[in-house]
């Protein structure tokens, strides 16, 4: 026991969290017959006479709002006293016996529904009361949720206004949405963490596990991932828990009193079905006794409706199931609901959907088929249909698809959305676009067809357009990564190379796996000269996935390019062990031999790109380079014609014309001008 007594009548039994810059206490009041209370010590992050001054405003401030707060609502924890000793700040709060919620989170026991559904009513309507303080609470995680041991009831404790305010400390990262992270704080980021919380008690995941979340999200949407085939959830509590964990707080909940209201209307929705489930149970039981003696006979006569009511039942599994993520388990359901009524279109046409996320396409394609043979008026049939299609290649007949879905329903954006990408791919860029202007024209917030659109008008150098587009996504959903990274490349395109590293950069902000920007981040490093951000990125995409083939290349060209060619063969023979046919590889390892003056290894390297691929110019124009070098005039001059006729075919004008000057000194027998004889070949990029 510590003989110090804080503020002369605190003292100190038990260290309850021993942190750097907060400590937290188990105390007894000497004054008070001994009374258990909890004092947390703040040290503060500047000793600065004026920074005290300002700090101690602020602490009285908060203190004095808490402590109103905690003593007119009981399942807050009350804030008793606080004081400053030797400039630290300290906080006496309530000791509230009882048992943490990490107790009852605890792994392979989960929470009941209307157990979660009790808990969420409890903590919002404390946050409730909170919120109208002009309070936010910043901190909520089981560990600071406290079942009293009076009453059972929860009580919220541990409020971090003054964990930033007094000390600039975040901590529970995991719980925290990414506004709150960066300092942006909302009301709604309390609606976060519970609805994190409330995750945690559907899942039993303890707190160590918690930090699996964040990266169990969609890498377009940054939103959390959570249900999986295993998890049965009410649909409606599933909708209301993704409604408060929404990546944008502008998605989300604004209030509690919004989430109080939603879970409010799912309790009377199961109430009022409950009844009517014990309505259907009395009558039941009223009839059995009645009816027994004409159950043979009335079986004969209700077996049709039941066969179709186990129809229905399983059709409607098998929806449930393809909706939370479970394909295979729809594809069973629907199975043997289209055994039960083969004539049910809907029903292939529910299983084509499951089989295309499964990746069968050619199963896809015959569901839909078949759909469309029982129904020939279902435009869903021909969109599905298309979507199968193309992606089995078949492009000239997924647009027909589209094209009668669109006959059959002229307003059905998605249809036009289908027929563009698939007329993208056919390279008719003009008719995707006039498509997907009329998929924005009819759905105005379609962030995907803008999407494709600016990408298309990038393709016809319609940049300040595409930019538009790529806008427009952005305004709509300020979360969506793509719409970043695409900005990013035109901007890269226009030489804007500080405004591509901004978009690239929230590309990454928002999903921090997004490995293609940090590609063209990196490269646009390169290009800058700054040595160390672009291996941080290449590095870092490795770290990733240390299979990914791009960023050995990029990486290898990076080195190259400041002097390290050692470090680039490295590269390119990592690359080389993933993909032994890569061409790129093989060039440019070539032009880091030939730095080194190994001109045997380089013209291997050459011949080796050209054996895989006899139409790659760079690889002659390189070996042209080397022969050169080895005096080997007719060579030489053999593989730059071949590499000049190739440049021209491809449309690569200037490397054309260097061919055809390489061509020229080695035919007129001139020295060459030292600005146009390369030191080594051309570099090629994956």
């Amino acid at each position: 026991m510590n003989s110090h007594l804080l503020n002369g009548h605190y003292q100190i039994l038990k260290v309850l969290n021993d942190g750097e810059k907060e400590k937290t206490y188990l105390v007894e009041d000497v004054n008070l017959n001994g009374e258990e209370l909890v004092v947390k010590q703040l040290s503060l992050p500047n000793s600065n006479p004026q920074a005290l001054t300002i700090l101690r405003r602020l602490f009285d401030s908060k203190a004095a709002t808490l402590e109103k707060l905690g003593q007119e609502h009981d399942k807050i924890q009350k804030l008793i006293a606080s004081f400053e000793e030797n400039e630290e700040f300290y906080l006496v709060q309530e000791f509230i016996p009882g048992n943490p919620l990490t107790d009852e989170i605890i792994q392979e026991k989960l929470l009941k529904e209307d157990q979660v559904i009790t808990l969420l009513l409890e903590i919002l309507e404390t946050l409730v009361i909170i919120h109208s303080y002009g309070v936010i609470h910043r901190n909520i995680t089981p560990a600071n949720i406290i079942r009293r041991t009076s009453d059972k009831k929860l009580v919220l404790v541990n409020l971090g206004t003054f964990n930033e305010a007094i000390t600039n400390t975040v901590e529970n990262l995991e719980y925290m949405p990414i506004e709150q992270i960066n300092g942006n704080l909302k009301y709604n980021s309390d609606i976060y963490a519970l609805g994190i919380v409330a995750i945690a008690a559907l899942k039993a995941l303890p707190a160590k596990e918690i930090s699996n979340l964040r990266s169990q999200k969609n890498k377009l949407t940054g939103e959390i991932l959570w249900r999986d085939k295993n998890l049965k959830v009410n649909r409606k509590l599933a909708k209301i828990i993704n409604k408060m964990v929404r990546f944008d707080y502008r998605k989300r909940y604004q209030y509690a009193t919004e989430v109080l209201d939603d879970l409010k209307k799912l309790i009377n929705v199961d109430e009022d079905r409950q009844k009517q489930h014990q309505k259907k149970l009395l009558l039941v039981l009223a009839g059995i006794a009645g009816c027994i003696t004409l159950s043979v006979a009335a079986w004969q006569l209700r077996s049709p409706k039941l066969v179709s009511d186990a129809q229905k039942t399983l059709y409607q599994e098998g929806v449930n199931k393809y909706e939370s993520g479970n394909y295979e388990g729809a594809v069973e359901d629907f199975n043997q609901a289209i055994k039960l009524d083969p004539q049910k279109a809907l029903a292939y046409n529910r299983r084509g959907d499951a089989y295309y996320r499964l990746g069968d396409y050619e199963q896809a394609q015959a569901d839909s088929s078949q759909a469309i043979l029982l129904n020939p008026q279902d435009a869903n049939a021909y969109f599905d249909r298309g979507f199968a299609f193309s992606a089995l290649g078949k492009y000239k007949e997924a647009i027909a698809d589209y094209t009668q879905a669109i006959k059959l329903n002229s307003k059905d954006a998605y249809a036009y959305y289908g027929r563009g990408l698939a007329l993208a791919q056919s390279k008719d860029n003009k008719g995707a676009i006039e498509d997907f202007s009329k998929a924005i024209a009819l759905k105005p917030q379609y962030t995907e067809a803008y999407l494709q659109r600016g990408i298309l008008r990038r393709r016809l150098k319609q940049r300040l357009e595409a930019i538009q587009d790529f806008d427009k996504v952005i305004k709509i959903n300020p979360s969506d990564a793509k719409a970043y990274y695409q900005r990013g490349l035109t901007q890269s395109i226009n030489k804007q190379k500080d405004e591509a590293i901004k978009d690239y950069t929230d590309a990454i902000n928002i999903n921090p796996k997004y490995i293609e920007a940090y590609l063209n981040r990196g490269d646009i490093y390169s290009d800058l000269g700054n040595n160390v951000e672009a291996t941080e990125d290449y590095n870092t995409i490795l770290q990733i996935d240390p299979k990914f083939i791009a960023a050995y290349i990029h990486r290898g060209i990076h080195r190259f390019s400041f002097g390290n060619y050692k470090g680039a063969i490295e590269d390119y023979t990592a690359a080389l062990k993933l993909d032994t046919n890569n061409v790129a590889a093989y060039n440019n390892r070539g032009n880091a031999y030939l730095e080194l003056g190994n001109k045997k290894a380089a013209n291997q390297d050459y011949s080796r790109a050209i054996a895989i691929n006899s139409n790659n110019a760079l690889a002659y124009y390189n070996r042209g380079v080397i022969r050169t070098k080895q005096k080997n005039k007719s060579g030489a001059i053999a593989d730059f014609k071949k590499a000049a006729k190739l440049f021209k075919q491809q449309g690569e004008q200037d490397s054309y014309q260097d061919a055809q000057r390489e061509i020229a000194i080695l035919q007129n027998n001139s020295a060459p001008v030292a600005t146009t004889r390369p030191k080594s070949g051309k570099i090629e990029k994956n």
